[in-house]
């Protein structure tokens, strides 16, 4: 659950700081059509709903090379670096943006962040559910939503740093919180695999 609570500020801050951002620094001209700002609430999600067929080919595929699906830590893992990379496709963005940051790089982020969500959330939920004990198993499923509540404050504090930073620096920060989760997941993978996997 700790690990998580790193990705999950690498990717909600898209409610929180982006909409502001956008209105600083993003060209949201369309042709003749002005995008509005409230819309890019909507491409994650939808980008996740789209991608969750996708993705469950994906991992049926990878568990017939190896005999089993990757494991839900190794997907909270590669959810981390996903969402934290993310972050990274706004740093490009401004790096060659001469002005304003034409919108079609944001709506690359967005969607990219809901593939990272469903690799990360889901696979907590699953994790929670099979590995709690039985007598205590609904209460967990229950407190593993104490990480939205840690996170979401954690990102209203970090936002307020916005101000004080250059835009390249503020993304940067969040692709490399997203990017330590993965990295935790990486370490202590091995270990909490022997814990929590399943030993068939």
């Amino acid at each position: 659950m700790i690990i998580t609570v790193f990705p999950h500020i690498a990717y909600y801050q898209l409610a929180n700081v982006l909409p502001v951002w956008l209105q600083e620094h993003a060209n949201m001209r369309a042709g003749s059509f002005d995008v509005p700002i409230p819309w890019y609430q909507s491409i994650d999600p939808l980008f996740s709903i789209i991608g969750l067929p996708l993705l469950f080919a994906l991992w049926r595929w990878q568990g017939r090379g190896s005999g089993r699906e990757p494991s839900e830590i190794w997907k909270i893992g590669v959810g981390s670096f996903i969402c934290g990379g993310a972050n990274l496709i706004l740093v490009v963005a401004i790096e060659l943006s001469p002005g304003k940051v034409l919108w079609f790089w944001p709506f690359i982020y967005c969607a990219v962040q809901g593939i990272g969500f469903m690799y990360f959330w889901p696979p907590l939920l699953a994790l929670v559910s099979r590995a709690a004990p039985p007598k205590i198993n609904a209460t967990m499923m229950g407190s593993s939503f104490l990480v939205l509540f840690v996170a979401n404050n954690l990102i209203g504090w970090i936002g307020t740093f916005y101000e004080q930073m250059t835009p390249i620096a503020f993304w940067a920060l969040h692709a490399g919180i997203g990017a330590t989760g993965g990295l935790l997941a990486l370490l202590f993978g091995r270990t909490l695999g022997r814990v929590l996997e399943p030993s068939n």
